[in-house]
């Protein structure tokens, strides 16, 4: 789960809203994906597991929904 929740919220934060950009945060390890996975599973590997779950859950759904939006609107689209 750890694993997941840090590549999860890597992506949600370089990938799909950019705040190391909004943030000026442009530098490593803020905007490289593998880089904040890394030290984000470090991070959450010594915190408790509510920590975990509720990274796990959040940033799961903040990835997943914009890439079901994207995909209904492709299975849509030659519908209309």
């Amino acid at each position: 789960m750890i694993l997941i929740a840090s590549v999860m919220f890597a992506l949600f934060f370089t990938e799909i809203h950019m705040f190391h950009m909004k943030w000026k945060l442009n530098f490593k390890p803020f905007n490289c994906s593998s880089c904040l996975a890394a030290w984000v599973a470090l991070l959450l590997l010594f915190l408790p597991d509510i920590f975990t779950q509720i990274a796990f859950y959040m940033f799961t759904a903040g990835v997943v929904a914009p890439l079901a939006r994207n995909t209904m609107i492709k299975l849509y689209k030659p519908l209309i």
